[in-house]
């Protein structure tokens, strides 16, 4: 059998040690075996799914308009 792991309901909770923040649901089922079945809902940042940033996050902005053809002359017409 694989090595489970350790939940804790001290002023918190916490699994193997480390403190669980965020949660905003706990299930707890158990029965004679000696062992239980814990559920966890919490609130967390998924890297790689959060933190994408967008490499153009203007796309549909309208393109600038271009700049004013001004000839460079050295005389101006009257």
């Amino acid at each position: 059998m694989p090595k489970l792991n350790e939940v804790k309901i001290d002023n918190g909770l916490y699994i193997d040690g480390t403190r669980i923040d965020g949660v905003t649901d706990v299930a707890i089922n158990s029965n004679v075996d000696n062992f239980s079945e814990v559920t966890i809902k919490l609130l967390c940042k998924v890297d790689g799914l959060d933190n994408i940033v967008d490499p153009n996050p203007y796309r549909f902005r309208a393109k600038e308009p271009k700049r004013h053809y001004n000839p460079n002359r050295k005389y101006k017409s009257r």
